[in-house]
Order: structure tokens, then sequence, then C-alpha cells
């Protein structure tokens, strides 16, 4: 269809949606320019900015005398001392000072002393000179090669500018940003996440600017949720690239105009273009229109949008799709496999339980199988597990699953306890670590019997229960006296707890740290919560170790510190940390101090930081918030080592596994004998696994 038909016909779609009695509460008839309402916060208020020093006070031509000769040292330290001093003064000439030193060749030489000079200026973003200093650093000036350009903490510098702009409210700083965002590339990336994270009050800027509109454009506007936006948006749907204007209608659809709804069937029947037939079928799911599913269905037939189809059904389960998958896994990838079983089961229903039932005996698909089993809903998911209790090849997957549904669904199979008794009395190695596990996951008291077992096999396995209350204490125990390396690895899970971490000598914790294992990371948590003059070298090294993980937990650990000092040390942890979960654990542990100096980096990290979780969780703090999840709740990890074949069967075995549980520690674990790995009682979300290096090479995946 040529392009002004195309238009001719979006117009009339529209037109028609339009008189709809929706449409017409939602939107106005002409597009206001002064009495249109405020858009909406899309976080927390930004802490207020600092107040300037006098200009003609003693303090203020001190400050910039010693300044001036701070920034001619060769010291890296003398310099970034002038940088905060000049920005503590503000005085005119204390800025100029200061954007003179970004200027290429200036007094910061290198990002770190380009991040101390843009946080110095933030607070004075409101000035002219400073805010045209800031978009110029946002568009990279100073980095001294496209290789620093790429480096985390030059970016970190760009996004601290863009955010300092935007945290300034002023009208003139959202033209700037709004300039970046009309363009392709990282800047527009970079001016969108600064928009979002401090939405403006001008709106207008961010819908004039020259320029094509973008989809980070788009996609900013739907984002920011405003209803100004509609007609500009409207406007990219008509006239903007394929990919503008599948965002645009996605956004507009996000703004409850749901006459995207006729456009996106009309995508679906006429065009060719992947995007906008991906988006067609999100608007409509968004919708919940009647023929969501068969457009789906549309993705999932062809290679090049199957990703997304398979995406959609997980975020809008629906037991029509489960026959359609069932036929799909004989023939799917593998790597598609764990996407295909976990819609199956968000379906629900007796098809699918009947479904991934059949699966428990199908080698490569039997473990994820039992995942799905264990979190499907419905009377028929149990009463499927019930009849794998029942059966020798699959009892045992049916035991782990029925003990992931207890704590998931709060649902007890019937006869799961007497087949995990079966399992632990069992001549199998498997066997007894899946009945030792399970039993242990059920009664606390039960895990801190079987982690003092003389067998290896059932104390690895029921170690994985115990992270918390008295199990944690008695691996402990067992952990301060282990000698066996992988028994002693999974025994570190109880350095989780703060008195299982206790009752560990700062001995063993030194030796655990040393081995360079996965325990490695708990046991600097629980050395970093004993800060002393003799730990403290120690700790340092471990906050500035090249391993994010170590410096996370060291930080973690810092909010347990009985001294002062380590609001210190989580203040000088945080200056150039570049890795956002690092950034976090920092400000998790600041939450938990009470000293009124962790303000300074809770405020930084509120207006500056790069990452909206690290913002969100400064705020919360601000405002009195303790950070950190309790270690527990309905979630679980399935995982399964699969050995290469010319390894031998055993080869997956022992194997150590740390697995990062978000918004807490990671936890050490070792694989049962059959290669699989369950742990449960875990708060929902995502995890990072990092597999322990095998002296085999290549013998697991």
């Amino acid at each position: 269809m040529k392009r002004n038909s195309f238009a001719a016909c979006l117009t009339g779609a529209l037109v028609l949606a339009a008189q709809s009695s929706l449409a017409q509460r939602s939107r106005p008839r002409a597009p206001p320019a002064s009495s249109a309402p405020a858009p909406p916060k899309v976080e927390a208020r930004a802490v207020a900015a600092p107040r300037e020093v006098e200009p003609n006070s003693l303090q203020a031509r001190l400050g910039i005398s010693v300044s001036e000769r701070l920034l001619r040292s060769d010291d890296t330290g003398d310099r970034q001392r002038a940088f905060e001093r000049l920005g503590s003064v503000g005085t005119t000439r204390a800025l100029e000072l200061l954007l003179r030193a970004l200027e290429p060749g200036g007094a910061a030489r290198g990002p770190r002393e380009r991040l101390i000079a843009v946080r110095a200026l933030s607070p004075h973003a409101r000035t002219a000179d400073v805010r045209r200093g800031l978009v110029r650093v946002m568009g990279g000036l100073g980095a001294e090669s496209a290789a620093a350009r790429s480096d985390p903490l030059d970016v970190l510098v760009r996004e601290s500018a863009a955010l300092a702009l935007a945290a300034s409210g002023t009208r003139e700083a959202s033209e700037a940003l709004s300039k970046a965002l009309w363009q392709e590339g990282p800047l527009a990336e970079t001016a969108a996440r600064a928009v979002v994270a401090h939405p403006p009050d001008h709106i207008l800027p961010l819908l004039r600017a020259r320029g094509a509109p973008t989809e980070v454009l788009a996609r900013t506007l739907g984002r920011l949720g405003d209803q100004r936006a509609f007609y500009t948006l409207r406007d990219f749907v008509k006239r903007g690239s394929p990919a503008v204007r599948a965002e645009a209608a996605l956004a507009l659809t996000l703004l409850g105009e749901l006459e995207t709804v006729q456009l996106a069937r009309h995508w679906l029947k006429t065009e060719r273009d992947d995007g906008l037939r991906v988006a067609a079928a999100r608007i409509l799911t968004l919708a919940r229109a009647p023929d969501a599913l068969s457009a789906m269905l549309g993705l999932l037939a062809r290679p090049e949008t199957r990703e997304a189809g398979l995406e959609l059904a997980l975020a809008s389960p629906s037991r029509a799709l489960a026959a359609e998958f069932a036929r799909e896994l004989g023939r799917a990838p593998e790597a598609e496999l764990p996407q295909l079983m976990a819609a199956i089961s968000r379906a629900g229903g007796p098809e699918a339980a009947r479904i991934l039932a059949s699966e428990l005996g199908s080698p490569g698909r039997n473990a994820l199988a039992a995942q799905a089993l264990a979190l499907a809903p419905g009377p028929e998911a149990s009463d499927a597990l019930e009849r794998a209790l029942n059966a020798p090849a699959t009892r045992r997957l049916g035991a782990r699953a029925a003990v992931v549904r207890a704590l998931a669904l709060d649902e007890l199979v019937s006869g799961s306890e007497r087949a995990l008794e079966n399992l632990l009395s069992s001549a199998d190695p498997a066997d007894r670590a899946a009945g030792a596990w399970g039993l242990a996951v059920l009664d606390g008291g039960r895990a801190a019997r079987l982690v003092a077992s003389r067998d290896a096999v059932v104390v690895r396995a029921s170690a994985r229960a115990c992270f918390s209350g008295n199990a944690a204490r008695a691996a402990a125990a067992r952990l301060s006296v282990e000698t066996d390396p992988e028994t002693r690895a999974a025994l570190a899970i109880a350095l989780a707890d703060r008195q299982g971490a206790d009752a560990v000598a700062t001995s063993r914790l030194l030796e655990l740290l040393e081995g360079g294992g996965i325990a490695a990371p708990l046991a600097a948590r629980a050395l970093a919560a004993r800060e002393d003059d003799a730990l403290r070298p120690r700790i340092e090294a471990l906050l500035e170790s090249n391993d994010a993980v170590l410096r996370a937990h060291a930080a973690l650990g810092l909010a347990d510190s009985a001294h002062a000092s380590a609001v210190g040390l989580l203040e000088r942890a945080y200056r150039f940390e570049s890795q956002p979960e690092v950034r976090h654990a920092i400000v998790a542990a600041l939450s938990q101090r009470s000293e009124r100096a962790k303000n300074r980096v809770l405020e930084l990290a509120a207006r500056l930081d790069s990452d909206a979780d690290t913002r969100e969780a400064a705020r919360l703090a601000l405002g009195g918030g303790v950070l950190g999840r309790p270690l527990s709740g309905p979630g679980s990890v399935w995982l399964s080592l699969v050995p290469n074949p010319n390894a031998g069967p055993s080869a997956a075995s022992a194997r150590p596994v740390l697995i990062g549980i978000p918004g807490g520690p990671a936890l050490p674990a070792v694989a049962d004998p059959d290669g699989l790995l369950v742990l449960a009682g875990l708060p929902r979300g995502s995890v990072t696994l990092r597999l322990a290096p095998s002296p085999v090479r290549g013998n697991a995946r």
C-alpha cells in the first residue's frame, strides 16, 4: 500500500476510534499549550542541592586560593580535593575553574577526576555556563579517545552530567536533553535515562525539537506517561520510520489510547515489516483484545518473530497455547525449551498438567518439566506429581517438584514426605541427595541433623536448605571442622545467616576467602562485618577487588560493622564504582547504618546514580527505609549440569555453583550426583550464576 493511502487509512481509523466515550473522556479536543496537566512523576522528588558559600566571604576566597594551588599539583588526590572544594564554594570564579578543568587538556586528567568535577558542578546546573558545560560533557567532551569513551567510568561521567541537567528542572536543560533525544545513538539513550529519572515539568521542548523522530524518543514519551505527548506520538505513527511508528503506537497504547487496536489489526493484515507486526501483537495483548491470541500465534509461526512471540506468551499465559506448545516441544531448539515449558506451566489446567507429566520421562527435558509442573496452577498438577512419586523412574524428580510446590504454592502433594524418606534410605547417591534436600527444606530441625551426617552426599544436599535459622547455625558448626573442599563449599551457605556467620572463626573465613572458590563472597561479607584495625586493610582490598561480586559482598558486610568508620569505607567505595549492582549494595548497607554521615552518599545516589534501582533505593533510605530483602520467599532455582559425553557419567556431580539472589547475597551450592541442583524458599526475581572451575576441561554445561 502506498504511503499516502496508508496515512488516510490510519487517519480514518484514529478518527473512528476517537468517537468512543473512552477517548472523549481521556483526551482534550485540541492540543493545549498551557493548561495541560502536569506530567506524573516517575520517581520521587530529587534531593535538594546544597547551598552555595557566600561569594565574598573569607571561606570562599580561601577555598578558591587553596583550590588553584591544588589544581596545579601532579597528585590526583590533590586535584580531586580541589574539585570538591570548588563545588562547595560555588562562586562564579569557582565554577569557572571547574568548567575549565573539564576542557581537553584541563586539570581533570582522567575519568575519575572528570566524575568528581561533574558531581561538584551538579548542584549548580541551573547556572547557564554550568549547564552548557554539562551538555558538552554529556556529549563526550574530555574523553581522550574512543576507547576512553567506552570505559565504564567514563560512561558514568556522561550519565551523571545528563542526570544533573535533568535534575535541575530548568527549561533550558529540557531543551538540551530534547535535542539529544531527537538524535540517533548512545547520546539519545543517555538523555532518555536522565529524562525518565527526573521527568521534566517543561515537556514542550521534547515535543518541538528539530529533527526526525527516533525510537528512543517515542519510547521515552511512552514511559513518561504525559498526556501532552498524545498529538506528537500520533504524528509519529503517521510519518515516522517503521521502527518509530511501532514504538509510538505502543506508547499511545500505554497512554490509554485504545484506538491503536484498530491500527494494530490493520498492520497485521497489510504490513510485512516484522517490527510493526510485533508491535501490533503487543498492542492487542495490552488491550486484552480477543484476537490477541491469533496475533501471538502468527509471531510464533515465523522464525524472525518467534522470540517476540515466546516473550508475549510468557507475559500473557493462555490455556489455548498449551496444545500449540506441546507440538513444538519435539522440534524446538534446546535454547527455547525453558520458555516453552514455562509458558505451558503458566497456562495451567488439565491439558498443561498432562503435557508436562508426559515429559517427565524425556531425557534432556525431564528436569524442565518437573520444574514447570511444580509451579503450574490447579489440582491437576498436584495429581500428576503424586503419580510421579509412585513411579520409580520419576520418583526423584517428582519428590523435588513436590517440595518446590509446597513452598511456592503452599500445597503439599500427597505422599511426598513418605517418598522423601524412601529416597533418603536408598543405596543410590542421587536418591539420597534428593531425599535429604527435600526433608531439610520441609523441616528445619531435620536439616540441622542431616548436615551432621557422615554421608558427604547427604551433607552437601541438605546444606542447600541451611541458609537461615537453626539449620544455618548447625551447618556453620560443621563448616568450622569440615576438611573436604566440596563439602566445605556447600556448607558455606550458612554464612548467609548473620548468626551462622558469627559462629565461624575468623581464621576459617580467611581460609575460605584465600581459597577463591564459591565460598569467598560470603566469607568476604562475614569478614567485613567484623571490621577492626587488623582486618581493615583486608576489607579495603576487597572493596577494590577486580571481582564485582566480592566488592558487593564486602559492602554488604559493612552494614553490620560495629565501627563508625564503616560509613567512610562505603563512601570511598561508592565514589568510583562503575558496576550498578555494587553501588546498590553500598546503598543498601548505608541504609542500615545509623550515622548521619551516610546521607552524603545517599543524596548523591538519589540525584545522580545512573541505575534506576540504586536511585530508588537511595531515596527510600533517605526516607528512613532499611533495605535488604529477607532471604526467604516462594521462589526456586533449578539447574541441570549436563556432563560432556567424553567426560564420563559423573563429571557434573559435586560441581560447585554460586547463585546470586536478587537484593541479597550469592549462595554457594554443590550439585547432586545426578547433576541437578535445586534451591527453594528464595525471594522471587532474576538470579545470576557462576560455575566454579573444574579440573576436567569442558565437563559440564
